[in-house]
């Protein structure tokens, strides 16, 4: 179970890194889009502590 919780938190970090590309280029004018890039970034960090932390978890026993 763990291994497939692992795939889905660095899936969603890769989907949310798209996402934020996409999002920039399409161009960051207003403070809402300056908002929401900000939330992408608290979002990928928070997909990242979860991918390291499940992956120390699953490899080290």
């Amino acid at each position: 179970m763990k291994i497939f919780h692992l795939v889905v938190m660095a899936l969603a970090f890769v989907v949310l890194t798209v996402f934020m590309i996409l999002h920039v280029r399409a161009g960051i004018d207003s403070q809402m889009s300056k908002l929401y890039l900000g939330l992408y970034l608290v979002l990928m960090g928070w997909a990242a502590v979860r991918v390291f932390s499940i992956a120390k978890d699953l490899f080290q026993k």
